[in-house]
């Protein structure tokens, strides 16, 4: 049974440190936090199914629990995908049009040989890694946190300084068996310029952080650091590489800002996934 890195005894840990209770409902983790006067706000993010869901309104109700949101981590092709969805609906669960979770999302199987891979990119994907290559941009494996939190913050101004926190707390739980850091370098400065966060979870490999500067954009570091990322992921024993999300048609206003995101992951000899939606109580 595949079960996401959200439900992983790690991610419990992060939850944690970011000030988050957690408990667990039958084989699932569910996260919850204090807000004062209204009470708790929950979430149980990728469960697998079946869940209790009378279980669950019984949680909710007992914990004083303002408002419950579930990611199920089902998708179109299970065939109980829309039984799923009928008995969240029948037990009182409303669907979710700010979703806390990716609904849509793009993977890439790793099992072929690096090769074979790369030759499932598009003509546009290979040309930019051939190109980044040309203009000089290299690709180390780092645990240098500090210099992916300061592209992250250049790129994120004027609010740089909510940037780091949860970062930090992340690596502090997930390295060094299960995060890396991908950092890409100019060639002129020796600067990094670009970076991608993998952490890495019963052979799935997650792209969860990622960020340039325009410097490395032009230089189409982003695309050469993916294909690193690919080729790290596999060589650590993954068998899917997991962009974390793409814009959803079903949710325009929600995903809106992720259509930039969904443009620069076409490419890569993705694997489109609908997952069920989310829904709260």
């Amino acid at each position: 049974m595949i079960q996401d890195i959200r439900q992983s005894i790690l991610f419990t840990k992060y939850m944690r440190l970011l000030g988050w209770e957690t408990e667990k409902i039958d084989s699932n983790y569910i996260y919850k936090r204090k807000f004062p006067l209204i009470g708790y706000f929950a979430k149980m993010p990728r469960p697998n199914m079946p869940i209790d869901l009378d279980k669950i309104k019984v949680y909710k109700q007992s914990n004083k629990i303002f408002r419950l949101k579930i990611s199920p981590l089902v998708d179109q092709s299970d065939q109980k995908y829309q039984q799923y969805q009928k008995k969240f609906i029948r037990s009182g669960f409303k669907i979710d049009h700010d979703t806390f979770n990716p609904t849509t999302n793009y993977l890439v199987d790793l099992t072929p040989e690096e090769n074979e891979i790369f030759n499932n990119f598009s003509e546009a994907k290979r040309r930019a890694v051939r190109r980044a290559i040309k203009n000089g941009v290299f690709i180390k494996e780092s645990n240098d946190l500090d210099s992916f939190i300061k592209i992250r913050q250049r790129q994120y101004l004027p609010v740089w300084f909510l940037v780091g926190g949860e970062m930090k707390s992340l690596w502090k739980i997930f390295y060094p068996q299960n995060a890396s850091i991908l950092l890409a370098y100019h060639p002129k400065n020796m600067n990094a310029i670009a970076g991608i966060l993998l952490l890495f979870y019963k052979k799935q490999a997650y792209y969860w952080f990622a960020s340039a500067l325009s410097s490395g954009k032009k230089l189409f570091a982003p695309t050469l650091l993916v294909w690193e990322a690919l080729k790290l992921s596999k060589k650590r024993g993954c068998t899917i590489f997991d962009f974390e999300g793409i814009y959803d048609e079903r949710f325009p206003k929600a995903s809106a800002s992720w259509k930039g995101f969904t443009k620069f992951k076409e490419g890569f000899g993705v694997r489109k996934i609908i997952y069920l939606e989310n829904f709260y109580l």
